[in-house]
């Protein structure tokens, strides 16, 4: 059985207007320097930090500041990222995943987000049904086995009970952690990379910024 495994920001939803202004507000609110956002989004991508909260203190370091407790830092992030949130908008909503569930086999989700902000976003748009298995950042616990480590990824597949799976993700993160999980737990994995909203270049098994055609792939992959 193969399954089909999403990411959740730049895959599924844009976050763009919220979690990366979190981080900018985050980090002005500790240090007083206001960051572009594209100076934020290039240190994120370019350092292949998946996780926000992380993102976050290394900016902080990075402007010669002593980062705060961690705890106090996640506190002040998801108070920002809560007045940010309502400017999420679907990338692939749906009518995409209600076609993809109609052909039977599983849909994953392995995301960074914790489970509080990943409530919010499903309830939001209603997309919990389409699921089989949900891996989210408090899933994980351990914070060295966050994306890219291979673990989540692991944790999704065996959740589901899959023997193969895609996984659909946007960054050098979800590249990364694809590549690991090959090394160490064996199973095939390819790695698609669907570059709707932040279109860089990643090796990947195929590569593309339209739903339409990620939908056809899908299925022509694993439709039986």
């Amino acid at each position: 059985m193969k399954a089909v495994i999403f990411d959740v920001d730049g895959v599924i939803v844009d976050v763009r207007k919220s979690y990366h202004y979190a981080i900018k507000e985050t980090v002005k609110h500790f240090t007083g320097k206001d960051l572009d956002i594209e100076f934020i989004r290039e240190f994120k991508f370019s350092r292949g930090i998946n996780n926000d909260w992380d993102v976050s203190v290394e900016l902080i370091k990075y402007l010669g500041f002593e980062p705060p407790p961690y705890g106090e830092l996640v506190q002040i992030f998801e108070n920002f990222y809560d007045e940010f949130k309502d400017k999420e908008e679907l990338i692939l909503g749906r009518e995409f995943f209600k076609e993809l569930k109609s052909f039977g086999f599983p849909l994953g989700v392995v995301t960074g987000r914790p489970k509080r902000d990943l409530k919010y976003l499903f309830d939001r748009f209603e997309l919990w049904e389409f699921f089989d298995a949900i891996v989210d950042d408090d899933d994980v616990g351990d914070i060295n086995l966050r994306k890219p480590h291979p673990y989540p990824l692991h944790l999704c597949i065996e959740s589901i009970g899959a023997e193969e799976a895609i996984y659909i993700g946007d960054n050098n993160a979800d590249m990364e952690m694809v590549r690991s999980y090959r090394k160490i737990y064996g199973k095939p994995v390819e790695f698609v990379h669907f570059k709707k909203v932040f279109n860089e270049a990643l090796p990947a098994d195929f590569s593309t910024e339209d739903p339409e055609e990620l939908k056809n792939y899908l299925l022509n992959r694993v439709k039986v």
